[in-house]
This record gives structure tokens, sequence and C-alpha cells, in this order.
């Protein structure tokens, strides 16, 4: 199975993730609920119904950036295999784990509420803003070692450093004033700020992604009839990498 519309999806995560935004603000406001000053993404999200429609698409959310995150992984990998560059694997995966973690303190903020688990969201918030903006510096990073003549890099890195540091810059100030000045009506603009910043900053990997192809990994089990002709196709592609591997380095890859 191959899917060719790979790109669709960082578009997908970020309309929906505005949408959840329209959707939880809507229900707020019809419902009488919704704060009379500039709220932060938890003020008009602790009546019902909008606190369960909250709840229910920012997992479907997060849910959807474990396969975002997934995927620009093996979009790495598979550049890195073809290169000279595979010390930076190991980078790559240590990225992916610290983008599973954010999301992972993500789920515990949005489903253990403060009101029944005290401290929870306050400290899984931090945790995750924290080890998404790691994720999002080295995610720039790695991603300017893509060699592509179908990708205008340094544009693109341009974009992505902006985005990051805009994302940073506001997550930083937000973190002082929640401790300072936790009334702060600036707080809560830095923190819809932090939001609509990584929704751009998923729409450049939809510009990466327009030529790429996902097939997904094959399960073949151990003593079927297919067994060894699946691991004769392997050792015949790994040996097919190789020699790919060496005139890679006079050739750029062409996706």
């Amino acid at each position: 199975m191959a899917v060719v519309n790979v790109w669709l999806f960082p578009v997908l995560i970020s309309s929906y993730s505005i949408f959840c935004l329209l959707t939880c603000a809507s229900l707020s406001a019809y419902y009488h609920s919704f704060p009379s000053r500039w709220p932060y993404l938890s003020d008009f999200t602790k009546e019902v119904p909008a606190k369960n429609a909250f709840a229910v698409m920012t997992n479907h959310i997060l849910l959807m950036a474990l396969i975002w995150i997934y995927l620009k992984h093996r979009e790495l990998i598979s550049y890195f295999l073809q290169s000279s560059l595979q010390h930076l694997r190991t980078w790559s995966t240590a990225n992916t784990a610290i983008g599973f973690g954010a999301i992972f303190f993500m789920q515990l903020s949005v489903n253990f509420p403060e009101t029944k688990v005290p401290h929870m969201e306050y400290y899984s918030n931090r945790a995750s803003l924290v080890l998404f903006i790691v994720y999002v510096w080295l995610h720039c990073l790695l991603s300017s070692r893509v060699a592509d003549k179908n990708i205008s890099n340094t544009k693109l890195l341009v974009v992505r450093l902006t985005i990051a540091a805009a994302l940073s810059s506001c997550a930083v100030s937000m973190l002082q004033l929640v401790k300072t000045h936790p009334s702060a009506q600036y707080g809560a603009i830095y923190e819809w700020a932090c939001y609509l910043s990584f929704c751009f900053f998923l729409l450049t990997d939809a510009y990466e992604f327009r030529n790429l192809v996902f097939r997904a990994p094959k399960l073949v089990i151990r003593g079927s009839s297919t067994y060894d002709e699946a691991v004769f196709s392997g050792e015949t592609q790994e040996e097919e990498t190789e020699d790919y591997r060496q005139s890679w380095l006079t050739t750029q890859l062409v996706r």
C-alpha cells in the first residue's frame, strides 16, 4: 500500500487544530461561559460541552501528531541512509522520542483536569511545551541536511527558523508571565501565538512532503511460504542500497 499525497497530512493537522479552537470558543460563547477578557486556552474549556469537545478533538490532534512525527522520521532516515550522513540517524531517532514525550505530557494535561488531579495539568503543560520547543529546533537542524533539488532548502530553513524563534519567544514569555503575573492578559495572547505558530510550522512539512510517497512496512510471519522470499528480497534491497549510496555522493536525490 502506498500513500501518495503525504503532504496533505500536515495540512490536515494544522486545519483541524484551528477548527478545534474555533469550535470550542463557539461552544463556550453559545453557553455563556466565554471569559470577558482574552482567555487562556484552558479558560474557555472548563465548562461542558466545550470541555468535552476540547478533550476529544485534542486527542485526535495528538494522535495525528504522532503519525506526523513518525513520517518525518521515516523521511529523514531515508535521506540519511542514501548519503554520508548516516550518523544523523541517531539524532533523528532521539528527536522522535522527544516529540513522542511532548505528546505524552500533553495527553496527561488534557485528560487529567486540574480540578481532579492537582498540579498534573500545570506541570504536564510546561513539560510538553519545553519538549515541543526542543523538537522544533532539532527538526529545523535535521531538515536542513536534506538534499533535494525539488526543495528550496535555504528559504525553507529561514521560514522554519523564524517560526521556531517566534514560538520559543512566545513560550518563554508566557511561562514567565504565568509564574509572576498569572492574571496578565498578555500570557493568554502568547499562548495563542504559540498554538498558531505550531500550526504554521506544520505547513512547512507540507511543502517538503510534496513529492514523498509513503509505503507501509510489511509484516511477514516467520515460517510462512513468503518468509524466505521476503528475506531474500530484503538482502537484495540492502545490496542495491549500498550501490546507490555510492552513486548518491555525486548525484542529488530525486524523489
